[in-house]
């Protein structure tokens, strides 16, 4: 016997009697629930004699029914009762406790428990009413989901048992369901809740409902009404209602939303809220299972198994001008262009190496021109009949060459440029959540999710990449949407925006607004969707019973698969749209949806075009113009060739092109060179000897040349003076002058 009261105590109090044979009574009663432990908890206002309580004790520890006595007289003590109440609580052990005290302390204490949420289906409060009726107060503070048995004493060794829970259809009422006179009438003493409330008998119930496709399509109006006009969920509460026989009547939640956690001022919004204040019965749609959601409600069976992913805008085509070197990857290239450049000199190397010994001369760089540009017009599948070499090992090599380039080479790379352009390539998707950081962190993308979902509760409590996400979210103005639905809506109108959530609503999102607009990620984790109702809710089994039959069937996925059905014509998918459902196609029917990754556009190949051909013919302008510039350069050379002018006999042709100053010093030797011919032919130097003095003056001329006269200087050689005309004086001063100038041009050639 576990006790926290003071024995003592007990003695000192003046004690009064219980009825009678209320232990035996309360023993059948005990072992009737079946319990194996019961608290006995007496109230302020109760004065009960201590040989009552022992027996009490006794006869329930004597059938193995474990007891705990405590009393309510202290604060401690009272806290000491809650502390036990919620442990049990957070660990779904079985709680029975019999409260022995007054009326009005009956009433307080059912609200007390009332308030601190006490409630759950394993624990169990039995009070002993010990006269007249149980009391409107007390009756109005029942609530459905609270467990509550009265044990009443109308005549001597007579016990009334009733309960709150025996009635589907009744609310703040107690049936009786049993009683004692002598032994117990029935057994179990409580009716099981899974029978009770396998017949609702009509009860109307109020659920909250929120617009959220392809679960529930709702219409709000201007007064605060709705009309549900379909959904997978609507399907189902419909057979729900219809096996169980209840009603029910959608309304508008206040906040239009789930509602994530509860917040650290101890409120819960959103829908899950009204739940966990116990104003809402139910809720019915895409609501996750989450830990923070299992503090305040609880989850029915799962009706769907559903993964995480985000949707983003599909990827924009890539450049058609640039689909020519596409093909192949940038390393490819780098190889291919290698192999270019190495198969000219090898070549080479086959035909130039019988040579390198013998003696004979060979323009071996024209060879190796020659070996270039015949391989060049082999990987260019261009007809070149100049071989460099009739040699058979050259021919070899070449055939070797000649198959590479063209079935190996050529042929992926025309294969690959057909595939591209019939189906043009498109971007790289974003697809993993570290992609997804690196687009939002340099790309400018913004992350949104829907407001109190569970979605965003994943950002809240991650860690990782979900917590470096969250932190990147902060820096945008728009972080929430108010659904999903209007999240897509945006990833649409906005090509930079990723909305986190569901993935099967997300698909069916972008089955309506047209599948080749979007693009849907991997899936990042898995989440299970179910009924939300009350905690302690007694009609849980009832409903677990209907949801796991229509899983096992099938029939939840069939009832998914048909709102795909409900799509119009020209926003249903014609063809799998990844890899993974190309895999899953046969199962797509019969299973929930699971669709990957969408890389490409659902629409079909497209016909090659002219539009699709810029890059050939980007490329043929590019090789025209580099013709015509080679083609212009090799003009003008050969024109600066033709015209390079003569230069004189003292000049070479490595001579730069001269300075001023040079070209001053040869006009002072031009003016000096005529004033020595004037000179010269006042000499008489038409004639082939001058007579000067009865010296004879011979002018050098330059090789044989009659018309230039040589740097050298004059000849002079003796003579007879008889022809001479001029005077001796005058002829012998213009001799002197003749050879200052001659000495003077001389001079001015040593210094040019």
């Amino acid at each position: 016997i576990q006790r926290f009261f003071n024995i003592e105590a007990f003695a000192a109090k003046n004690l009064q009697q219980i009825p009678k044979d209320f232990p035996t009574a309360l023993m059948d009663i005990a072992a009737g629930l079946p319990t194996k432990s019961l608290t006995v908890v007496r109230g302020n206002t109760t004065d009960i004699r201590s040989e009552d309580i022992f027996e009490i004790l006794c006869i329930l520890s004597d059938n193995n029914i474990q007891v705990i006595n405590l009393d309510l007289k202290t604060a401690e003590s009272k806290d000491g009762y809650f502390r036990y109440l919620k442990k049990g609580l957070d660990t779904s052990e079985e709680r029975s406790s019999l409260i022995l005290c007054e009326p009005e302390e009956c009433e307080d204490i059912l609200y007390e428990i009332t308030i601190n949420n006490y409630i759950h289906r394993s624990i169990l409060y039995i009070f002993f009413w010990p006269r007249g009726e149980v009391s409107k107060l007390f009756l109005s503070g029942i609530k459905e989901a609270i467990r509550v048995a009265v044990i009443t004493n109308p005549r001597p060794s007579v016990f009334r048992l009733y309960y709150n829970q025996a009635t589907p259809d009744k609310l703040n009422h107690l049936t009786l369901v049993n009683w004692w006179s002598g032994r117990l009438y029935k057994s179990p003493a409580l009716p099981p809740a899974d029978k009770v409330y396998q017949d609702f008998k009509g009860r109307i119930f109020n659920v909250p409902v929120l617009h959220a496709p392809p679960w529930h399509f709702v219409i709000y109006k201007n007064d605060s009404t709705v009309n549900v006009t379909g959904g997978r969920d609507d399907k189902l509460l419909s057979l729900l209602s219809k096996k169980l026989n209840f009603k029910y009547q959608y309304y508008d939640p206040p906040e239009r939303s789930q509602g994530s956690r509860i917040a650290g001022n101890g409120t819960f919004k959103g829908t899950l809220g009204l739940i966990w204040k116990r104003k809402a019965d139910f809720f019915i749609g895409d609501v996750t299972m989450t830990w923070e959601r299992l503090q305040a409600v609880e989850f029915s069976f799962l009706t769907l198994a559903d993964s995480g992913a985000f949707l983003t805008h599909a990827p924009d085509k890539l450049s058609e001008t640039l689909a020519i070197i596409r093909p192949f990857r940038w390393e490819v290239w780098l190889l291919v262009g290698a192999t270019l450049l190495m198969t000219g000199p090898a070549l080479w190397v086959v035909i130039a190496a019988p040579t390198l010994w013998q003696r004979r001369k060979r323009n071996q760089l024209g060879l190796l021109n020659n070996c270039c540009w015949f391989t060049t017009s082999l990987f260019l599948r261009q007809s070149s009949s100049k071989e460099p070499s009739r040699t058979h090992k050259a021919r070899l090599v070449s055939i070797l060459i000649s198959l590479g380039a063209t079935y190996v080479i050529g042929d992926m790379y025309s294969a690959n440029l057909t595939s591209l352009l019939a189906r043009p390539a498109r971007e790289q998707p974003i697809g993993t959540l570290q992609a997804l950081e690196e687009a939002m962190r340099y790309k400018g993308y913004e992350l949104v999710v829907e407001g109190h979902s569970s979605s965003m509760a994943i950002l809240q409590n991650g860690t990782g990449v979900y917590g470096r996400l969250a932190r990147l979210m902060r820096r945008q103005r728009i972080q929430r949407v108010r659904s999903v639905e209007v999240g897509v809506r945006l990833v649409l109108t906005k090509r930079r925006v990723v909305i986190l959530g569901g993935r099967e609503t997300l698909f069916y999102d972008t089955e309506r607004f047209g599948s080749h607009n979007f693009h849907l990620s991997e899936k990042l984790y898995t989440r299970y969707s179910a009924v939300a109702l009350q905690i302690g809710c007694p009609y849980l089994e009832s409903f677990n019973n209907v949801i796991m039959t229509l899983f096992e069937a099938g029939i939840l996925a069939k009832m998914t698969t048909d709102e795909y059905k409900n799509l119009p014509e020209h926003s249903r998918r014609s063809e799998p749209v990844t890899e993974s459902d190309k895999k899953e196609t046969s199962d797509a029917m019969e299973n929930t949806q699971t669709p990957q990754t969408q890389p490409e556009s659902t629409i079909g190949l497209e016909p090659v075009s002219l539009r699709m051909l810029r890059g050939a013919f980007c490329l043929l302008s590019i090789g025209y113009f580099l013709a015509a510039v080679v083609l212009v350069t090799e003009i003008q050379v050969h024109r600066k060739k033709e015209n390079i002018k003569t230069v004189e006999p003292f000049q070479t042709a490595s001579t730069k092109r001269k300075s001023a100053r040079v070209r001053v010093k040869q006009r002072f030797e031009r003016i000096f060179r005529n004033i020595y011919v004037f000179l010269d032919k006042a000499l008489r130097h038409d004639a082939r000897e001058y007579q000067i003095a009865g010296f004879v003056y011979v002018p050098r001329r330059n090789n044989g040349e009659s018309n230039k006269f040589s740097l050298k200087g004059p000849r002079i050689i003796t003579r007879g003076c008889d022809n001479c005309t001029k005077p001796f004086v005058l002829r012998l001063l213009l001799y002197k002058v003749k050879e200052f100038v001659y000495k003077f041009i001389t001079l001015i050639k040593k210094m040019s």
